[in-house]
């Protein structure tokens, strides 16, 4: 399915992050406007549907006659032990899907045999404000109402969701990465600082920012220079990857970071398919843990960026 464009994707494409029109994250629930309705913790008189099977497992569902409850609610089925997710982290996790009261779900990977990696800027505003705040482990049952789920884009005919309808949840968190999370901080050393088109502040395994000298030769095409190997995985074409990023417009009229950097929030990782036409097409061979300039050239969509990229995660 597809995912509901960024939270930030106007930054996103301004700062080149997006090399065509197609790119898009990991696989997921599907979108929904945005809205400032905060979640719920399922209380006990909330009737939710009773769900078997263990974290990691694929669920079953059990519905009665009762109606779906009103707003986001959240129940914890078991808590992991984990470090909690940020707002805006870039999350790994199992889930299946389905529409309240059905007996079939629409969507799952336990089927596919591997989680799924996405934003939760990406995802629909159920799953965007109900899993922040759970700790990595945990099981978690989400209903999901019409207007933060697939309601106001009519439904998604394709799945079998109406409009009007509840969707429930069940989502094993098995890994997210927040605001601060970077590459591997004894990545060994490929370009020395001196020899970078583009000045880079911040050391190995912290955040990084990205300043364009006024005479740096403008990129005229994609280009990417590795400044530190991490030891993890190469990078393959067909994998979703999640960067650490921050990023300079070549004529200064834009910047943005994944980190929080100048006291600004950060707008958290961002995950993408390598070879959908995003910046993680230019990682392709290069090791988890890595931390690599990407020079994209201008366009007819805006000018010429230099990124930092921290490569977190592959898969």
């Amino acid at each position: 399915m597809t995912l509901r464009p960024a939270r930030s994707l106007a930054l996103l494409l301004a700062a080149g992050l997006a090399l065509t029109a197609c790119a898009e994250a990991d696989e997921g629930p599907s979108p929904a406007p945005e809205t400032d309705a905060a979640p719920s913790t399922a209380a006990e008189d909330v009737a939710l549907p009773e769900v078997d099977g263990e974290f990691g497992d694929a669920p079953a569902f059990g519905f009665d006659d009762t109606e779906p409850p009103e707003g986001l609610q959240v129940e914890v089925l078991s808590e992991g032990d984990g470090e909690q997710v940020e707002e805006g982290a870039v999350v790994v996790a199992h889930y299946a899907g389905i529409v309240w009261g059905e007996q079939e779900t629409f969507d799952d990977s336990y089927s596919r045999g591997e989680p799924s990696m996405f934003s939760l800027n990406s995802v629909v505003q159920g799953w965007t404000q109900g899993i922040p705040g759970h700790p990595v482990g945990s099981r978690l049952l989400l209903s999901i109402p019409n207007d933060l789920g697939y309601g106001p884009q009519g439904g998604n005919p394709n799945a079998g969701i109406g409009a009007e309808d509840t969707i429930v949840f069940v989502v094993d968190v098995v890994d997210a990465f927040g605001r601060g999370a970077t590459g591997e901080a004894d990545a060994a050393e490929v370009t020395p600082a001196a020899d970078l088109p583009v000045e880079i502040a911040g050391g190995l395994g912290e955040p990084a920012s990205v300043t364009v000298p006024e005479d740096a030769a403008e990129p005229q095409e994609l280009d990417s220079i590795v400044i530190a190997e991490g030891s993890g995985e190469a990078v393959a074409t067909g994998q979703s990857v999640a960067i650490g990023y921050a990023t300079t417009a070549w004529d200064g009229t834009a910047a943005g970071s994944s980190w929080p950097l100048e006291g600004t929030g950060g707008d958290g990782p961002y995950a993408g398919f390598v070879g959908s036409g995003s910046i993680v097409d230019a990682l392709v061979e290069v090791p988890v843990g890595s931390r690599v300039l990407v020079l994209t050239p201008a366009s007819e969509q805006g000018p010429a960026y230099a990124h930092v990229v921290d490569v977190l995660a592959a898969r």
